[in-house]
């Protein structure tokens, strides 16, 4: 195969707004009313302050349990007491998006094993928990994605407004990224 195939970009917009783009399928995550208006097809609603008028031509809002599909993206609503996390898959890679509050009230058993897990840390990260997952790559950002790395053992990791993976290239051994 000629160069790489990008799996997916995350670019970060403020504290908790992102935009993911999975293959060809672009998610708004939590859209603040503060930042930039972007392209999406979907949003993906784990807090309840989002608003939708910042994302241009989404042709639908996910917030809550459920099984979704999107060009060939399965997105998975999975309920967490009053909150919603979700499971992404996309060919061989699943990819878990949500809030560490949202995880506290969840079971390993219920999660299920993901490569790449995105977290926004509004609070303290369960690192028994996300272990337990097997990702390769660990995304935090938000008030408390300093704390977390630290807690997952790199208090060193680097943070960058904007991530990309590729799919043949997720390593071997759990990596910690910041986004902010």
């Amino acid at each position: 195969m000629l160069g790489y195939l990008s799996l997916m970009d995350i670019q970060i917009f403020d504290t908790d707004s992102l935009r993911l783009k999975i293959k060809k399928t672009a998610l708004a995550v939590d859209p603040k009313t503060k930042i930039t208006k972007f392209d999406a097809e979907a949003i993906l609603v784990m807090d309840k302050s989002f608003d939708p008028s910042r994302v241009n031509e989404h042709r639908v809002i996910i917030e809550g349990p459920g099984e979704y599909e999107l060009s060939g993206l399965k997105v998975s609503g999975i309920k967490s007491d009053g909150d919603t996390v979700y499971g992404l898959s996309s060919d061989s890679v699943d990819i878990l998006v949500a809030k560490a509050s949202s995880l506290e009230k969840l079971s390993a058993e219920k999660l299920g094993d993901y490569k790449i897990v995105i977290i926004n840390a509004d609070s303290d990260l369960n690192q028994t928990l996300i272990t337990a997952m097997e990702p390769s790559v660990v995304i935090l950002y938000g008030e408390k994605k300093k704390e977390g790395a630290k807690l997952l053992g790199k208090e060193d990791a680097p943070s960058s407004s904007k991530i990309s993976i590729s799919e043949d290239k997720l390593p071997e051994e759990l990596e910690i990224m910041l986004l902010g």
